[in-house]
């Protein structure tokens, strides 16, 4: 759970470093809305779009494991006796 807990921030970091790049993928391109002019090289939208998915997959995958555990059906898997 830690691994994919760090997996996320690390996704969720590199997605806060890169807003532009994130704001570039979901804006349209419609008559009279600004677009990006040539300057700071950005990150494909590839990228983007696998770190959007590398950072769901991480919580999603914590918050299944949290509620596998709460559940108490890890307890029969980790029973010693059994």
């Amino acid at each position: 759970m830690g691994l994919l807990a760090t997996i996320s921030l690390v996704a969720g970091i590199w997605l806060l470093l890169h807003l532009r790049d994130v704001a570039a993928v979901f804006a349209g391109r419609e008559d009279g809305e600004f677009v990006r002019g040539p300057g700071r090289r950005r990150a494909s939208k590839s990228r983007v779009w696998f770190a959007i998915i590398v950072f769901n997959a991480g919580w999603i995958a914590c918050l299944l494991i949290w509620i596998f555990v709460i559940g108490g059906d890890a307890n029969a898997m980790t029973d010693a006796a059994s």
